[in-house]
């Protein structure tokens, strides 16, 4: 099945016996595009679905598919290719102008930069429900901050990818995006060059690893596969059989320098003058009053009409705190890490003990 696309619109060079979905039916088809299966069936699907509409749409919803999914590309012929080309010199303009109208779009554009299992998930939802801002992925080309997991994105490093930056900025819609980022110069620039303002999350290392713990244990019984539990988690197949002790110990050799170097990386650059980000603290912020920490985000954010009422009601409420990876929500969970584990953790931190303030992690 190839589709055959002239330069201006589209046609089918062959026809279906059926009746052309209706515009719902598009919308839904698109949006249910990252649940299509692997790469190749999603392309097949998407290809049939191309051939039942009218040939004057074909492009449109092909541009809207391809925006959709990152991988969809139709099947068309090497004419039909070469006439849709284009060259460096478009592109070169294209991104330049696409940056150009990012850098000056009147929107509110929010990261929240996070060490895992600091409330991050829970915070970024509060802030959109509240101040009615778009869930958006900033490391992966999606229309939707929760599809990457679909496609598989979860064990990649979450630097922010040029090319969501530049959909998001073009995007009339002001965003939260949620994300476990170090900070650099590179980064620093990204943000400031899209106007994003960077709140960062951070929680107590050896309570964060309780909860770690607790996530990857349960989110396995999510998922059948061992293939695809190792590509959400990078964790051996039988993590979930092995002893409290042993899967402890585990996590703190994969995800104690992760940790410090977040921590660092963020300290070091506003030291430099690179960020200015919003330090939130699982234990002294978003534990403590939500209406002082409404009130610390609006200021932040210098959002123009925020009703700090709505704002601090949606960072209380804990109603559906499940959904946004909100497990206990309490302080003190790391205290009974067996001293060995701790040490351990303690032994890895300390080589940084020179470099910046280490007492978010460990509590000193």
């Amino acid at each position: 099945m190839v589709i055959s696309m002239n330069k201006h619109i589209g046609r089918i060079g062959f026809a279906l016996e059926c009746d052309p979905p209706s515009h719902q039916e598009i919308i839904d088809f698109i949006q249910g595009l990252p649940a299509l299966g692997n790469v190749r069936q999603m392309c097949k699907k998407g290809s049939e679905f191309l051939a039942r509409l009218p040939s004057n749409m074909v492009l449109e919803v092909t541009s809207e598919m391809s925006h959709a999914h990152p991988f969809f590309l139709p099947r068309v012929d090497e004419a039909t290719a070469a006439s849709l080309k284009i060259g460096m010199r478009q592109f070169v303009e294209l991104v330049m102008r696409c940056r150009l109208t990012a850098n000056h779009a009147k929107k509110t554009n929010i990261l929240v930069a996070c060490a895992p299992k600091s409330a991050s998930t829970f915070i970024a939802a509060a802030l959109g429900r509240a101040l009615d801002l778009h869930n958006a992925c900033l490391t992966c080309p999606t229309v939707d901050g929760q599809l990457s997991s679909l496609l598989g994105a979860n064990l990649r490093s979450q630097e922010l990818d040029e090319l969501a930056l530049l959909r998001n900025g073009l995007d009339p819609r002001s965003y939260v995006a949620q994300h476990h980022v170090r900070c650099t110069p590179y980064l620093a620039n990204q943000l400031a060059l899209y106007q994003i303002k960077p709140i960062v999350t951070i929680r107590n290392f050896f309570d964060s690893l309780v909860s770690l713990d607790d996530m990857f244990v349960a989110d396995r019984r999510t998922y059948e596969h061992a293939q695809i539990r190792f590509f959400n988690d990078g964790l051996p197949a039988h993590y979930s059989d092995m002893a409290l002790d042993d899967r402890l110990e585990l996590l703190v050799d994969v995800h104690a320098v992760w940790y410090v170097q977040f921590l660092m990386s963020w300290q070091k650059c506003e030291t430099f003058g690179a960020v200015k980000p919003l330090w939130v603290s699982y234990e002294h912020d978003f534990l403590g009053n939500k209406q002082l920490l409404a009130e610390k985000i609006a200021d932040f954010i210098g959002f123009d009409g925020v009703s700090l009422e709505r704002l601090a009601d949606a960072l209380d409420d804990k109603r559906d705190g499940a959904k946004y990876r909100l497990n206990k929500g309490v302080a003190g969970r790391g205290e009974n890490v067996p001293e060995g584990i701790r040490r351990r953790a303690l032994a890895i931190f300390k080589r940084y003990d020179q470099d910046g303030d280490l007492s978010p992690l460990i509590g000193i």
